[in-house]
């Protein structure tokens, strides 16, 4: 649930800023309560799962629910991504306390991706598996908030999974191109900073229309530092 004042208040309105016209963004606090509001299909799906998980899966249900504005059935598919209704596009992310959701109805957009990491730097050994050498001098952990964003969208084209080495990326303030190598896509996306996280959205498909000025803060750096933690695999974690 969103609270005035909240993080998930603050990344709510950051996504807002950063998504095109036609695609509906969002974010909710993981909280036990909306294990309650689980179909019972969904709940099925993680009756087995530890306690964390569970409240994960529900708070991501929970939101997508709200963005659609439909109380739908949304089980995991068999890249465990949200299952949406037919003309529905979208994605889901989250980090330890918070899910970020994005969709659209708009038929020109093909795919949507979604990230949110922590802001803090990572450790040089996982720095190393996350940057190709001409990212060194970007934060490991922004890098890996785009690409997963990116990863995301190219899951939903039918892509094969991708190690983190496979995407190069290009990055502007508030802007961003993360281009698969070996297939020459580019996806393209918008990136901000909010209530201490790193948060990224990518669109991909035909007039995606002009996307908004919104840009990540100033004086915020963007270069590598030292950190213990972090996740360095593909694909991302099951929502």
């Amino acid at each position: 649930m969103v609270r005035a004042g909240s993080p998930a208040d603050e990344v709510s309105a950051a996504l807002r800023a950063i998504a095109p016209d036609g695609v509906v963004v969002g974010a909710r606090s993981i909280d036990v309560v909306d294990l309650d509001a689980l179909h019972a299909a969904e709940a099925s799906v993680v009756a087995s799962a530890v306690p964390k998980r569970r409240r994960e899966f529900a708070t991501g249900r929970a939101l997508l629910r709200l963005l659609l504005g439909a109380d739908v059935t949304i089980l995991p598919g068999p890249t465990r991504a949200p299952v949406l209704p037919p003309g529905v596009c979208g994605t889901l992310a989250h980090d330890d306390r918070l899910a970020v959701a994005a969709v659209t109805r708009r038929p020109s957009i093909a795919a949507l991706g979604v990230d949110i990491e922590p802001a803090t730097p990572l450790a040089d050994d996982i720095a190393e598996v996350v940057l190709r050498p001409e990212e060194r001098l970007l934060d490991a952990h922004l890098a890996f908030t785009l690409k997963e964003a990116a990863y995301k969208a190219w899951s939903g084209l039918g892509g094969r999974i991708l190690d983190h080495h496979e995407v190069s990326l290009t990055v502007r303030d508030g802007r961003f191109d993360a281009r698969v190598v070996d297939d020459g896509l580019t996806l393209t996306g918008a990136w901000t900073v909010a209530g201490g996280r790193y948060v990224a959205l990518v669109v991909h498909g035909d007039h995606v229309g002009t996307w908004p000025s919104g840009a990540a803060p100033e004086r915020h750096s963007t270069t590598s530092a030292p950190h213990d933690g972090g996740r360095i695999l593909m694909p991302p974690r099951g929502c």
